[in-house]
């Protein structure tokens, strides 16, 4: 068995009307059987923060990638969440030369951050601020779920740029095998989650599941991006939506 991953990102009507870009990214990497996967949404407000999601999700995949290959650790709840700081802390590291070379703030380039990491009989969710990770054993009945964080008002967040990003770095055991993963951005949630986000939404996940078990990983995430794209969306949210599916077959 191996992992296939499907994703993709599409901006939200909101961006497209006020002529900016998507603000939303995602990275993941497969490394001895472990699968490594990342979404950040940059915070709307900052113009950069779409150069921050970039960045933080490519550079944690990277680094956590190559720490998870050295070290089984990460068996290790409390061993993984100081391996997480570390990467995330390398993560901001980037950002920081990147403002200082561009003259601009760290916080131009806020994002959160949503991650998984497997292994063979479970694994992590990694997560600061919004965003949601949901995960399902070859049992349906076998699920854990990474809720999002959000402030005193129901619009606001903590991100990897925040001063107290590790106070609201959450790590999270995810304590069986894993058949399906799902990391999304708050955008995605509405299609994705059922009400009250205490489970996947099976009138959409299960008709995407099937057709995703028998695609490509290209043809399946172009068919995502044209789902999470279609104009429909608009009435819905008007926020980006990103959205990644792992499927271990």
């Amino acid at each position: 068995m191996s992992w296939r991953v499907f994703a993709a990102a599409a901006i939200g009507k909101s961006h497209i009307d006020a002529n900016i870009p998507c603000q939303d990214a995602f990275a993941h990497a497969v490394v001895d059987d472990r699968l490594v996967a990342v979404v950040c949404d940059g915070a709307g407000s900052h113009a950069l923060s779409h150069e921050g999601a970039a960045m933080v999700s490519a550079r944690v995949v990277s680094d956590l990638s190559q720490r998870v290959g050295a070290d089984d650790g990460a068996a290790d709840i409390e061993a993984f969440r100081a391996i997480v700081i570390e990467v995330v802390a390398s993560a901001r590291d980037a950002l920081e030369a990147r403002a200082l070379a561009e003259n601009t703030a760290l916080a131009d380039y806020s994002c959160t951050l949503v991650g998984l990491l497997t292994h063979a009989d479970g694994g992590f969710f990694f997560h600061i601020g919004d965003g949601l990770g949901a995960v399902r054993g070859a049992d349906a009945a076998d699920c854990a779920l990474s809720l999002p964080e959000n402030g005193e008002y129901a619009n606001e967040t903590y991100f990897v740029t925040g001063d107290a990003w590790q106070e609201h770095l959450r790590v999270t055991s995810i304590p069986h095998a894993i058949a399906c993963a799902v990391l999304m951005s708050d955008g995605a949630m509405p299609f994705v989650m059922a009400k009250g986000n205490g489970a996947l939404y099976a009138p959409f996940m299960d008709p995407v599941e099937r057709f995703l078990s028998t695609a490509s990983e290209s043809d399946g995430s172009a068919a995502l991006l044209g789902t999470l794209a279609d104009p429909r969306t608009y009435r819905i949210t008007s926020d980006d939506k990103t959205l990644l599916i792992a499927l271990r077959q």
